[in-house]
C-alpha cells in the first residue's frame, strides 16, 4: 500500500485489526461474504477460505466451520466455501456447514448452537482485519472464546480505495453495535 490513500487505510483500519498468537484451539471458523453473481466465491470470500485453509494446515484446530446464507440467487456462501475446501484438500469430515446466518451476529450465535454438541469453545475467526475485532466481540457475546486469524497478505493491505469503503463501514457497524 503506497501513498496517502494507502497511508489513510492503514492508520484507520490499524485499531480494527487483530494479531493473536498461534495455538491449537477446537475449531476455526470462516465467517461468510457475498459471492460472485454465478455463485463462485468473490475475492474477498475467496480470502477467508484462503485463510482458513491456512490455518487449519498450521494446526489451529482440527474442524473447519464455514458459515454464511442464501444469496437470495439460488446459491449459499458455507455451501460454496465448504466445496473451496474440500477441493483444497481439507477432509469433508473435518467441514461443518451453517447455511442460514446473515449477519456477523447470527453467524455468531448459530455456529455457537452448532458446535455445541461437539463442546467447542475455543475458535479461531478467519474474516479480513478490519472486521476482526468486532467479530470477536460478537462472538464472545455469544459464549465463545475467541482467537482472530490474521491474513497477512489481505486484501484491505492490497487495495487501499476499496479498504477505505470497508473500514468506514466497519466503524458505522461499531456505532450502531455501541449505541445498542
Amino acid at each position: 500500500m503506497t501513498g496517502i490513500v494507502g497511508a489513510l487505510a492503514r492508520a484507520a483500519g490499524a485499531p480494527l485489526r487483530v494479531v493473536d498468537s498461534p495455538e491449537p484451539l477446537d475449531a476455526i471458523v470462516v465467517l461468510g461474504a457475498p459471492l460472485r453473481p454465478d455463485g463462485g466465491l468473490s475475492d474477498v470470500l475467496a480470502e477467508r477460505v484462503a485463510g482458513g485453509l491456512a490455518a487449519w494446515r498450521a494446526g489451529g484446530a482440527p474442524i473447519v466451520c464455514v458459515t454464511g446464507g442464501d444469496t437470495g440467487a439460488g446459491h449459499n456462501e458455507a455451501d460454496a466455501m465448504a466445496a473451496a475446501l474440500i477441493a483444497s484438500g481439507l477432509p469433508r469430515e473435518a467441514v461443518r456447514v451453517e447455511r442460514t446466518a446473515r449477519t456477523t451476529a447470527e453467524n455468531a450465535t448459530r455456529v455457537a448452537a452448532l458446535l455445541a454438541p461437539e463442546r467447542v469453545r475455543r475458535v479461531w475467526l478467519v474474516t479480513q482485519p478490519f472486521h476482526g475485532r468486532r467479530a470477536r466481540r460478537v462472538f464472545r457475546a455469544a459464549g465463545l472464546e475467541v482467537r482472530v486469524w490474521h491474513i497477512e497478505d489481505s486484501l484491505q493491505y492490497a487495495q487501499p480505495r476499496r479498504a477505505l469503503r470497508w473500514i468506514t463501514r466497519e466503524y458505522a457497524a461499531w456505532i450502531r453495535a455501541l449505541v445498542r
